[in-house]
């Protein structure tokens, strides 16, 4: 992407694309958890600005597809090809053999007893503009774990409906993109079901109305005083774009703001500035999305699905140990061989609705 793509990016095409419906552990994910708030009124306030991947502009949002599952060691997890539109990924091709069986086989009964748990999360990067619940994290650029209710908030914004006649607003841009002010609600007090208060959190976001650009991470401006200028001048020209409901006068008015020499200044700008955010943001594609497995999770998975398609139950059934085909063995490794599972965990995974 040159310097100039980043100007007449269309944040549509981040919202415009085909759904394909956890990362614990990462230390790298913003938690803006009501439990760690320090306020009277017991809610997480903190304003963040969620930016593009300086890495991949077009993958700013990572749809990430997760299994989780439990065999006798414990609950483990895995981050599914589906994350990449792939559907070769050999746990959705065991829930599909038995989600699409005969009305009471063995595989039919496995998919009704809701064995596979796939979750589905949207991962974004942020930089953290301000938290007095955790001030030493203001200033950094983090992932986050993207709540439904503010990918609305966002997906209203840089995503309007047509027959809205509202412009496009690039929320999510390094330098003329907004801040959010977020609040974290805890669920209610029950005492009947003191799971709610973590279970039924909630979020309420509300955009800015004036442009904020991205800092370092120190809190020093990302621009100079002459870059600025350039930038005031950009974004003053834009406004009309952005306020108007006449899609010709904001194609015509694009087109003329985008011819002057004032924009092309604004590009070179652009240029340092996505290196720059390079050097300190973390790469949200290579951390959360698929990666390879490795032998271990292979073997691991294995036999979690040999297991299913026998028909048992993983949580209490021990290994596999027939000889592997092609149908049973996706992984050309040997089903005799004992899994070398992950650390045990006592524990569930973490509930999809949950922001950490």
């Amino acid at each position: 992407m040159n310097e100039l793509d980043i100007l007449g990016f269309n944040p549509q095409d981040l919202f415009n694309r085909e759904e394909t419906p956890h990362a614990s552990g990462n230390q790298n994910i913003y938690k803006p958890r009501p439990a760690d708030s320090k306020t009277e009124d017991g809610i997480y306030h903190s304003t963040i600005k969620i930016i593009y991947n300086p890495f991949d502009v077009k993958n700013s949002i990572l749809e990430q597809q997760v299994y989780a599952m439990q065999d006798k060691d414990g609950w483990f997890s895995v981050v599914s090809k589906l994350t990449n539109n792939d559907t070769s990924c050999p746990i959705f091709t065991a829930w599909k053999k038995c989600r699409y069986a005969p009305e009471g086989t063995v595989l039919n009964e496995q998919h009704k007893k809701g064995i596979f748990q796939k979750r589905f999360s949207r991962y974004v990067l942020v930089q953290i503009m301000e938290d007095k619940n955790n001030p030493d994290l203001v200033g950094q650029y983090m992932f986050w774990k993207l709540p439904k209710s503010v990918y609305e908030i966002i997906n209203a914004k840089m995503n309007p409906s047509k027959d809205s006649g509202r412009a496009p607003v690039p929320v999510m841009d390094f330098l003329f993109g907004r801040e959010i002010y977020l609040e974290v609600h805890p669920g209610p007090d029950d005492r009947n079901a003191p799971e709610r208060k973590l279970r039924e959190i909630s979020y309420m976001g509300e955009i800015s109305e004036d442009i904020v650009s991205c800092k370092n991470p120190d809190g020093s401006p990302l621009l100079n005083a002459e870059e600025q200028q350039v930038l005031d001048t950009y974004v003053n020209a834009m406004k009309e774009v952005w306020r108007s409901r006449d899609p010709e006068f904001r194609m015509n008015k694009t087109k003329e703001i985008n011819a002057q020499e004032n924009t092309k200044k604004l590009g070179e700008i652009y240029k340092r500035v996505l290196e720059q955010i390079k050097s300190f943001a973390p790469n949200l594609i290579e951390e959360l999305g698929y990666k390879e497995w490795t032998d271990e999770q292979k073997k691991r998975v294995q036999n979690w699905i040999d297991i299913v398609l026998k028909g048992e139950d993983p949580a209490t059934y021990g290994n596999v140990t027939t000889d592997p085909t092609p149908d049973n063995d996706p992984f050309g490794l040997s089903s005799t061989s004992a899994p070398q599972p992950a650390a045990p965990q006592t524990n569930a995974p973490e509930d999809d609705d949950l922001p950490f």
